[in-house]
């Protein structure tokens, strides 16, 4: 009995009834491929106009023009931002710059612009030095409203404890040396510039 059982066991079954028929051959189960959807965040993507120092409370932004080496530079060299300069000359180097450049306007632009024999440089000259006097009135009437109480303030330290310098310009008495420094400048760049249209030999 044995045997017999043995020989079942050990002879594969060839003839069966589903032996040769389609579709019936026995395969291993199939199973559903699963889709794992993966949802990855994105990469922060780097600002280019960005709040100054990272603090959105200060309240200006930092941009590839203000943040440039050229533009830090060219700022910082400007009379206002000098602080190693007393405010006296840089209100007169201020004072030089736009005292020469206001009475252009008024020379080619003014009503006398095509009268004869130098009226328009006379008449464009002077309303230039009114202009660089209403503008000290103006500066005068700044620094008495700004620097009122000129109580000292406190003062601003470093981490170390060093402290660091105010601006004088940022004072009652810093400021009005700053407004004479402008209007002696101011008058004598519209001196320059009368002096210039009657002696520079290409001016027309």
């Amino acid at each position: 009995m044995a045997s017999v059982a043995g020989q079942c066991v050990a002879k594969p079954l060839v003839g069966s009834v589903f032996g040769k028929l389609n579709g019936m051959t026995p395969r291993a189960p199939m199973r559903s491929r699963s889709i794992t959807v993966v949802v990855r965040a994105a990469d922060e993507q780097k600002q280019v106009i960005q709040p100054i120092n990272g603090d959105p409370f200060i309240g200006m932004l930092e941009t590839p023009v203000t943040s440039a080496p050229i533009v830090a530079g060219f700022l910082s060299n400007l009379p206002a931002y000098r602080t190693g300069v007393s405010p006296l000359l840089r209100g007169v180097e201020i004072g030089l710059t736009h005292g020469f450049l206001v009475a252009g306007p008024f020379i080619k632009l003014g009503p006398l612009r095509d009268a004869a024999g130098g009226a328009a440089e006379t008449a464009g000259c002077l309303s230039g030095a009114l202009l660089v006097i209403i503008l000290t009135a103006c500066l005068t009437i700044y620094g008495q409203a700004t620097f009122e109480d000129d109580e000292p303030q406190i003062g601003v330290k470093t981490l170390s404890g060093r402290d660091i310098a105010r601006d004088p310009l940022q004072s009652a008495e810093g400021w009005n040396e700053f407004t004479s420094g402008w209007l002696v400048g101011g008058l004598s760049g519209v001196a320059w510039a009368y002096l210039c249209t009657q002696f520079l030999p290409f001016y027309s």
